[in-house]
């Protein structure tokens, strides 16, 4: 199944509206269609609107803008700490929005399960940048964050996929002490 790109577009009603154009374009040809080439020609001017209206890293959706063009780039410390800002202003907005008249229109793009998505997201990022130890604790979080919640946890896959490589590694790490044992023997 192929997906279809979103429809090209030049013009936007604010800027914040292009930012989103741009990375929901990102989105599509660094992830399902998995070609960083084409993602790249959309890092640019995205780049240029967030440094304009997101660069005191205020807006959750310029952070998980942020950490997506960190990523496409291959800056995976900086796409990680763009996707931890986007989890903690994500919490600050719930904090500050319960009990209050407007908290269904500010949790309506930011509920339980897209927090547990930005987790499973900053545990794949943890994994990309060979902190396999960090990426399970995030799922980890990310698991027991959903069954508190009675939600579905979308991660179990990669938290399987995840624990199964780390067994490998303790395997492989004890078969490479065991050879040297045996050659100083």
């Amino acid at each position: 199944m192929t997906t279809k790109p979103p429809p090209n577009r030049r013009k936007f009603v604010s800027e914040w509206d292009e930012i989103e154009y741009l990375y929901h374009k990102i989105l599509h040809w660094f992830y399902p269609v998995r070609d960083r080439g084409k993602a790249l020609r959309f890092c640019e001017r995205l780049e240029e609107l967030l440094r304009k209206v997101a660069s005191r890293h205020e807006a959750i959706l310029g952070e998980s803008c942020w950490s997506l063009l960190y990523e496409v780039r291959g800056d995976l410390p900086k796409a990680i700490a763009s996707r931890e800002h986007e989890i903690k202003l994500i919490r600050q907005l719930w904090k500050i929005s319960k009990g209050t008249p407007g908290e269904e229109v500010a949790l309506k793009h930011y509920d339980v399960s897209d927090l547990s998505d930005r987790l499973d997201l900053l545990a794949i990022l943890y994994h990309d940048a060979g902190d396999l130890d960090k990426a399970l604790s995030v799922l980890q979080e990310s698991k027991q964050f959903c069954e508190s919640h009675g939600i579905r946890f979308d991660g179990k896959d990669l938290l399987r996929d995840y624990l199964a490589e780390k067994k490998r590694l303790s395997l492989d790490a004890d078969s490479t002490v065991a050879k040297r044992r045996r050659s100083l023997a």
